[in-house]
């Protein structure tokens, strides 16, 4: 299923449209609020006068109601039009990986719904999930700081989802005193494809990625671990983690790449050097932007039109409108962007219509008909001809931290259709 481009107005719409009741809400609230107050201060004087009141309660109560349920329609749309079955709802304050910041922030700039990171083929991939490790009592059986086992529960992931690449990324802590030929080393990464029995049998291990690493750096390190992933995806049963080992010939004692935690570390410490997965995912929903698509959508930005008249009507063009995630209550799950620009179009399509004003061959000629017979059809309409994506991070039912890529968010151009 795709998105076509006026779902992402109607999502708009309706995040505006579900503003303004909350806002009305409120409204409402203070002043139900003010009767009760001014009611409970004047005796009643008569029957007639108690049985209005209970009628007006009752009328206020069924009313009231009402808009509680028109709300909830409107939120369930809302979540529906962005991927969600229901709303999350999640607990504490999560750690949001650098590198996904990093990632939002590119993505808006660049306005495709395709994720673009230096590095990664991330193919059509419209969404990016976060996985830490998960500690476990098998961590204790690895004695090493160089060799270790990680586990990442993937099985939340959207069956409908397709997986277009993944990779684990590992910090490190630069040995300064390393030198000469010492310092290399290479880190090695194998798919558990069996685990081992103690004294009856070897795990059967794949090795799937591996990277030449300089001890006396501290950059992160990332692997590819998508065929892996692929395999998981396939049989969860099948998923008994990924073994990592590190050569080094000084640090067999020491730890230079972080895979687990230190006894006497900070669990708020070990959250920003953590061993993570991130995978990237294509929900089917979007059509992969074109270079072509992509160079048009830069050049509208680079040169939007302001069109005003002589007789001081505005033709056709884009006006601004701020979409406030706060205003709707969802600045709980979503972390960024706290709002994003989605403007709107508006204006006058007058008779000739110029160049300038992005119309098609059918406006035109729809324009000189209306010219000539008002009454046989409707004037041509100031309609979103470009719209860009955004880029979202949130957190999902499980408090895991995903950045995803919504298209057709926010006008680019507008035009007389």
């Amino acid at each position: 299923m795709r998105m076509s481009p006026p779902l992402g107005l109607v999502l708009v719409a309706a995040v505006t449209l579900l503003a303004s009741a909350n806002a009305n809400a409120e409204t409402r609230l203070r002043i139900d609020s003010d009767t009760a107050t001014s009611s409970s201060t004047t005796p009643t004087s008569s029957l007639s006068s108690s049985s209005s009141s209970t009628t007006t309660t009752t009328s206020s109560y069924r009313s009231g109601t009402k808009h509680d349920q028109m709300i909830a329609g409107m939120e369930a749309t809302l979540l529906s039009l962005l991927g969600f079955n229901k709303r999350p709802n999640p607990q504490g304050q999560p750690y949001v990986p650098e590198s996904l910041r990093k990632l939002h922030a590119r993505q808006n700039s660049l306005g495709t719904a395709d994720i673009a990171k230096p590095g990664i083929h991330a193919r059509s991939a419209n969404t990016v999930r976060s996985f830490p490790h998960i500690e476990s009592d098998l961590d204790r059986k690895f004695q090493s700081p160089n060799r270790f086992r990680l586990s990442f529960d993937l099985s939340r992931i959207p069956n409908g989802e397709t997986l277009q690449a993944a990779e684990l990324s590992l910090t490190r802590v630069a040995v300064p005193d390393t030198e000469g030929e010492y310092k290399r080393g290479r880190v090695l990464v194998y798919d558990i494809i069996r685990p081992g029995v103690r004294g009856r049998s070897k795990p059967i291990l794949r090795l799937i990625d591996s990277k030449v690493i300089d001890a006396t750096k501290n950059a992160t390190v990332n692997l590819d671990v998508q065929p892996a992933v692929v395999r998981w995806m396939e049989n969860h049963q099948d998923n008994h983690g990924l073994l990592v080992h590190v050569t080094v010939a000084l640090t067999r004692t020491r730890e230079h790449v972080r895979l687990r935690r230190a006894a006497d570390e900070h669990k708020d410490a070990w959250v920003v050097s953590r061993p993570m997965l991130y995978t990237y995912t294509d929900d089917g929903r979007y059509e992969m932007a074109s270079a072509d698509q992509i160079m048009d959508r830069r050049a509208r930005r680079a040169a939007l039109r302001k069109n005003r008249r002589k007789d001081g009507r505005e033709n056709c063009r884009r006006h601004p409108l701020y979409v406030d995630f706060a205003d709707v209550g969802w600045n709980d799950w979503i972390v960024a962007p706290p709002g994003y620009d989605a403007f709107y179009c508006h204006g006058d399509c007058p008779f000739p219509l110029a160049d300038h004003l992005n119309s098609t061959n059918h406006a035109i000629v729809q324009t000189l008909v209306y010219s000539t017979k008002p009454s046989m059809v409707p004037k041509a309409c100031c309609v979103p001809t470009a719209l860009s994506s955004i880029s979202m991070l949130y957190l999902d039912e499980e408090n895991k931290v995903v950045l995803k890529n919504y298209q057709d968010m926010a006008v680019l151009g507008c035009g007389c259709r």
